[in-house]
């Protein structure tokens, strides 16, 4: 058999997409019954908009230590998160609320935080939007 060797092709930017982890911190009830306290981070893969919210998916990471700061364990976990989306002068800030995110079994509560700078204003985004429809029939022609 032959197996022919590519380049592996660079990948796309994605909106919403960061290159630097954004920081968590959060709280469990560890396995001793006291309160025990999560610092990890957020790999942002892509912030999604559809009709029913936005979203942001990525892989979270955290490091559970008990109150005593002795470690209980660090885990990965891939998930999609409900976020709201801020309107300011100088763009959009995706936020993140409080959510609960399960890491090696136990049920952390996340505080809330920002991911990133803010995203370009949306009339930033009118201009490309126009360029695209340009190729498109006039209403009522068939196409």
């Amino acid at each position: 058999m032959t197996v022919i060797a590519f380049r592996p092709r660079p990948r796309a930017a994605m909106p919403g997409a960061s290159a630097a982890p954004v920081a968590l911190t959060g709280t469990f009830r560890s396995p001793r019954g006291r309160t025990g306290r999560m610092r990890g981070s957020l790999r942002v893969h892509r912030l999604v908009v559809v009709p029913s919210g936005t979203f942001v998916t990525g892989v979270f990471t955290g490091e559970l230590r008990d109150d005593d700061g002795s470690v209980i364990g660090v885990d990965t976990h891939r998930a999609t998160i409900a976020a709201d989306v801020e309107e300011r002068t100088d763009g959009r800030l995706t936020v993140l609320p409080p959510f609960q995110l399960d890491l090696m079994g136990i049920p952390v509560d996340v505080d809330a935080t920002t991911i990133g700078p803010p995203l370009a204003p949306i009339r930033s985004l009118l201009p490309r939007l126009a360029a695209q429809r340009a190729w498109l029939p006039p209403e009522g022609v068939p196409s």
